[in-house]
């Protein structure tokens, strides 16, 4: 029965809990609360019946239940829609204050300051100091000693009637000592406030570090693209005058010169691809860093362009490029780089597929499920089953295609995997040695505006946080 967030107080740490982090803590939460109202069901119905423990259980199962409730209801609401960051922090704050409802009621039903139970407020409070930052964890572990140290002054005034566990020896007068509630209390507030402050700081020194990790890939990552596109000029001019002496426009070359030249245009053009390659790679990584925010990018459109891009390629090698249009649909995603996806993706199929064979490229949209799916198929090559773990690996090129004379960098795939994460959709690869590859991706529909204004608004409050 956990759960913890972020709000205007306590706030988080100096170096801020990015998005992505949050919604994984609120998933984990969820979880844990799962576990934890199942729990408390089962932990009730095992002492009532099982050991012949006299407690209110009805209550303690209404209790249990309400914690499934209230977790189904917030599952269902983090799922519906993507939530800007100050959502996603109240949505936390409204899961602490639930649980803290709940424990506070557990806690008085199993024997108030005598309650085993009591531990669980410091679980909440250690799990609360992995996003807050050490103050707000503070806050928050004085918070559970101020409603520990409430409840107990309720029970032993009479104001609030005491629920004792006589099969626990839980039936003493315990709770009306005030030397016992202060003893408790003083050893429940230091372990709290020691917990918290280990667990933030702890938490904090790891989310800095990873700040600093993120500033280095974002420097990398530029100057990859800085570097590459000031490559692919005179690279491309190079390839350019090589081709017009191998087509024979200067003077007659010998057998040699021609293989010499034939040679130099084969490493140009291998050069060209690696700095396509390295471009798209540097674009994935840097849209991934940054969090550069999603629009809505018309699917039919994005595609049509790609497969009109890598047509000539298809007609010089004699291979079909065969398109099936699916439902006009709008994509979460950025314009140029899901062109830079279908182009990747279309232009492999076409590079590992011989002369004579087919790449069909179709999509799918499932409007109920909040999808497309978009699918390339080839009958080309295939790729070894013992290297298809590895094919999304970066600079990694399956043993066959490394055989064959086509070039490549193992980069591209990487690159897509980057972006296609990035938008928040799924890409899976089947293939079989010799007889062709298929690649599907799932990406999420735009389906409203309300939902693309909500996208766009978690990313740019996340980049200006991370900046």
């Amino acid at each position: 029965m956990q759960g913890h967030g972020s709000g205007p107080a306590p706030e988080l740490s100096g170096s801020r809990q990015p998005d992505d982090a949050l919604a994984s803590t609120a998933w984990l939460l969820i979880a844990l609360r799962w576990a934890a109202g199942l729990g408390i069901l089962l932990a009730t119905a095992v002492a009532r019946w099982g050991l012949g423990i006299a407690l209110p259980w009805t209550v303690l199962f209404a209790i249990g239940a309400a914690v499934l409730t209230y977790n189904a209801a917030l599952a269902w609401e983090l799922q519906r829609a993507i939530r800007p960051l100050p959502v996603a922090r109240r949505m936390l704050w409204v899961q602490i204050a639930l649980d803290w409802a709940a424990m506070t009621a557990l806690v008085h039903f199993t024997g108030g300051i005598t309650s085993p139970a009591l531990i669980y407020f410091v679980i909440h409070v250690a799990l609360a100091g992995t996003i807050l930052a050490p103050r707000g964890a503070r806050a928050l572990a004085l918070l559970a000693a101020a409603l520990v140290g409430g409840l107990a002054a309720l029970e032993s005034g009479g104001t609030l009637a005491h629920v004792s566990l006589h099969s626990l020896g839980l039936d003493t007068d315990l709770y009306r000592r005030g030397e016992y509630i202060l003893a408790v209390l003083f050893f429940f507030t230091t372990t709290a406030l020691t917990v918290a402050e280990l667990v933030a700081r702890q938490a904090q020194r790891l989310r800095e570090r990873e700040a600093r990790i993120r500033a280095m890939s974002e420097a990398q990552a530029a100057f990859t693209r800085a570097a590459t596109h000031e490559l692919r000029a005179p690279v491309a001019s190079s390839l350019a005058l090589v081709r017009t002496v191998e087509q024979g426009y200067l003077d007659e070359m010998t057998p040699p010169q021609a293989v010499i030249i034939q040679r130099v245009a084969e490493r140009l053009d291998g050069l060209r691809e690696l700095i396509d390659d390295l471009l798209d790679y540097a674009a994935s990584r840097e849209a991934t860093l940054s969090r550069r925010p999603l629009e809505p990018v018309d699917l039919g459109a994005a595609l049509s362009d790609s497969v009109e891009r890598e047509r000539p390629l298809a007609e010089e090698k004699s291979v079909m490029l065969r398109v099936q249009p699916g439902e006009p649909a709008s994509v979460l995603a950025t314009d140029p780089g899901l062109s830079m996806v279908f182009s990747n993706l279309i232009n492999n199929a076409i590079k590992y597929t011989p002369s004579g064979g087919e790449v069909a490229v179709r999509w799918a949209v499932d409007r109920p499920a909040g999808w497309a799916s978009v699918t390339v198929e080839d009958t080309g090559m295939g790729i070894p089953a013992d290297d298809l773990p590895r094919i999304f690996d970066e600079f990694f090129r399956a043993s066959n295609a490394r055989k064959s004379r086509v070039i490549g960098t193992g980069i591209g795939l990487a690159a897509v995997r980057a972006m296609v994460e990035h938008y928040g959709g799924t890409i899976a690869l089947d293939s079989v040695e010799g007889r062709g590859t298929r690649v599907t991706l799932r990406l999420r529909l735009a389906q409203d505006g309300r939902e693309i204004a909500d996208a766009g608004a978690k990313q740019r409050e996340t980049a200006e946080i991370d900046g």
